[in-house]
């Protein structure tokens, strides 16, 4: 899905370039004019880096209308993480091609001057240019800081939250700059419908409306702390009767208005009554001081649910869930949910990896519920017994129909997918939680 839509808004911006050339035109292009080829580049990367741009704003503010057909929110953020990629090289290719200007005069002599179409916008054409020149600059500097996973989070997510004010500073940029030709053409709307949008996006950023109405208030009930640097917090929602989730999915928990909202598994099913247990991880700075943070009868702010990540999807004859350390957290939720109708569980395979029997946290809890569910067949691997599991043992005893349903480390995950693909096994068989929000 993240490569058809990336491909499919990149086919849409030379979709509309290709037919503004095809329109007639006062001059017909110059084909061998390699000035002519350098302004069309300009164009071409400009209206393809807008198109993804665009893209990125749309899902920031988290439609719901989209998270079913892309997946899940977590599959929508690693798309804006990619489309946000993109949308910044393009914009670096298209300032370069800008700058390209007196280095290509030195080789080929300066270009014939041709008067420029009378336009009410190019009073503002200087300006525009110069605000998207440092546009362009923090850009590259947001793709560097993003990909450097160890800089601060509470710092960089201040800073992201400045890309909305970018993009109206880029909206600026394109509609003063865009052709006035192409106003009249599909290029011209594309450029238009997506500065509409996403401008209304990038507002709605700055406003503080994103997921607010699907934020809860809640109060922490207990706080558990296991082994393994684990802590199990239990929220007991305001009021109960407008929340309801899927065992599987996760939400946004807001423990300290400074440190920002961050998203954790949901632990349990819904049983109706506004509780809600998290299995937190200390995996940074972040989570590591939470147990010092967080005691009984602090207030939190809690928003969703979200995610897609449901076995019931799933219409194979037999699944295997892989859950690699405190990746086990949504398949709890599945072996709680099913507890009230055993006879609605699937035939599955169930592996719970770990190195060590201390970082089993969940061990004694998931037997118990795999023991009423008679279907389900629970095994337990610990890595430094007998070494990593190899992908081939975990579809060991399943047909080739099997469906795969992993969530834990992404370097395992790339381990389970080849080696489905070694046995043969499709890919669009294997569901993964992309749980990485950044």
């Amino acid at each position: 899905m993240l490569k058809k839509v990336l491909g499919g808004a990149l086919a849409l911006g030379l979709g509309a370039w290709l037919l503004a050339l095809w329109v007639p035109q006062s001059a017909p292009p110059a084909w061998g004019d390699v000035w002519w080829w350098r302004n069309q580049l300009i164009l071409l990367s400009g209206l393809a880096a807008w198109t993804l741009m665009s893209l990125v704003m749309v899902l920031a503010v988290r439609p719901q209308w989209l998270e079913r057909p892309l997946g899940g929110l977590d599959k929508g953020y690693h798309l804006h993480k990619w489309a946000g990629i993109g949308a910044i090289v393009l914009g670096l290719v298209h300032y370069g091609l800008q700058l390209s200007r007196s280095p290509l005069a030195a080789w080929v002599g300066r270009p014939v001057r041709t008067p420029r179409v009378d336009w009410w916008l190019n009073t503002f054409r200087h300006l525009a240019e110069e605000m998207g020149e440092w546009a362009v600059w923090f850009l590259a500097a947001m793709l560097l800081i993003t990909l450097w996973q160890r800089f601060p989070y509470h710092v960089w997510r201040y800073l992201h939250k400045l890309l909305a004010v970018v993009y109206l500073v880029l909206a600026f940029h394109s509609v003063v700059l865009t052709p006035p030709a192409w106003w009249l053409q599909p290029a011209g709307v594309l450029v238009g419908l997506c500065s509409l949008v996403g401008v209304l996006c990038a507002v709605r950023s700055l406003a503080g409306a994103i997921g607010r109405s699907r934020r809860h208030a809640a109060r922490v009930v207990s706080v558990l702390p296991q082994e393994a640097g684990v802590l199990e917090v239990t929220c007991q929602l305001t009021t109960a009767s407008g929340w309801h989730h899927a065992a599987g999915q996760f939400a946004f928990v807001t423990f300290a208005p400074a440190e920002g909202a961050h998203p954790f598994t949901l632990l349990n099913a819904d049983q109706g009554d506004g509780v809600l247990r998290f299995a937190i991880k200390a995996l940074g700075d972040y989570t590591g001081r939470l147990a010092l943070q967080v005691q009984s009868g602090k207030e939190v702010m809690i928003e969703g649910p979200y995610g897609c990540f449901d076995f019931r999807r799933d219409r194979a004859p037999e699944q295997v869930w892989v859950a690699a350390g405190i990746g086990v957290t949504p398949f709890m939720a599945w072996l709680e949910s099913l507890q009230a109708a055993p006879t609605r569980a699937p035939r599955v395979h169930l592996h719970y990896c770990v190195r060590h029997a201390g970082e089993a946290v969940f061990a004694e809890r998931m037997t118990a519920l795999c023991a009423r569910l008679p279907s389900v067949v629970l095994e337990i691997h610990y890595s430094d017994e007998s070494g990593p599991v190899a992908p081939a043992a975990l579809l060991a005893g399943t047909s080739r129909a099997a469906s795969v349903w992993f969530c834990g480390p992404q370097g395992f995950a790339e381990a389970v997918r080849q080696g489905m693909e070694q046995l043969g096994r499709s890919p669009a068989r294997f569901h993964q939680e992309l749980f990485q929000m950044r």
